[in-house]
């Protein structure tokens, strides 16, 4: 994909995928992740291998492997459309009443502000931004794509900030995520990709030791938002049931220690992550380092 924007720049690229037919993007969608993902491709290894970590049968390694590489082009072709101005953002939710009641329930009993815990399941950029649509635009938590800095810098950004939600690096967002939940404000958090001590605590994940970040558990005991695990579940291509689950409120009371404590809440939200891939896994992104060892 890097090539691709490096090749036509940036201008040239968004006008192309704005006269081009919906069905080639997809296609051409497909191209790319066959050759980036699928059979004998540098990641193809990675990903069978840890789907092998969650699922025991090889044959359901193989199915959900030709699942995922399926739902990684449509959601390719969903990203081209929504940056170039041409996904049908009204008709994407098969459970839209459902949805906004949701939402409308949220913002009426938010007290301390609310963190959603979001995964790279599903279409999370579609999800940030139905969010805002339905008037909870606020502020995401996002890595810096070193090797990306194009795309992440002229397309991804800028699209994220189009719906009015602000964008912060990971990289120290503790103290901006304070000043965001002292202002009863929401702040969109991944909890699936592998971060180092100190930052990060031991927990399972499909039965195998990973580490994931300390940030939601913190904030959960200093400033106790409202923690609501969100995400957009495909059932077609540009369709998804949005998923808004009740707001946990487990905060370990039986434990003392601070660090016991965060450890045992940061599990409960890695599981709810667990649950939520293990009933439609292919669309998970597996080729995530997440079992990586610091």
């Amino acid at each position: 994909m890097r090539e691709i924007v490096e090749y036509l720049g940036v201008k040239s690229l968004l006008l192309l995928l704005k006269v081009m037919p919906k069905s080639l993007i997809y296609k051409i969608s497909q191209l790319v992740v066959n050759l980036s993902y699928g059979e004998k491709s540098k990641r193809e290894a990675r990903i069978k291998e840890h789907l092998s970590f969650a699922f025991d049968s090889s044959k359901t390694v193989d199915e959900i492997y030709h699942d995922y590489l399926w739902h990684k082009a449509s959601f390719f072709g969903e990203i081209a459309l929504m940056i170039s101005g041409r996904f049908d953002y009204k008709n994407a939710v098969v459970n839209l009443n459902e949805a906004q009641k949701k939402i409308e329930h949220l913002k009426s009993i938010n007290q301390n502000g609310m963190v959603f815990l979001v995964s790279h399941y599903g279409n999370w950029e579609f999800l940030a931004q139905f969010f805002a649509i339905n008037g909870l635009s606020g502020t995401l938590v996002a890595k810096s794509h070193k090797k990306n800095r194009l795309i992440d810098e002229k397309i991804i950004q800028p699209y994220r900030r189009a719906f009015g939600h602000r964008v912060i690096k990971r990289e120290g967002a503790l103290r901006a995520i304070a000043k965001i939940l002292r202002a009863k404000e929401g702040v969109g958090m991944h909890i699936d990709q592998m971060i180092p001590p100190p930052n990060g605590v031991e927990v399972e994940f499909f039965g195998k030791s990973v580490y994931a970040s300390k940030s939601m558990a913190k904030l959960k005991l200093k400033f106790n938002p409202l923690v609501v695990p969100i995400f957009a579940k495909r059932v077609g291509r540009g369709e998804f049931e949005v998923i808004i689950k009740e707001p946990v409120e487990f905060i370990a009371e039986d434990i003392d220690k601070i660090e016991d404590k965060i450890a045992k809440i940061t599990q409960k939200y890695t599981e709810i992550l667990e649950n939520q891939i293990i009933s439609s896994p292919e669309q998970w992104a597996w080729e995530y380092k997440r079992w990586r060892r610091p």
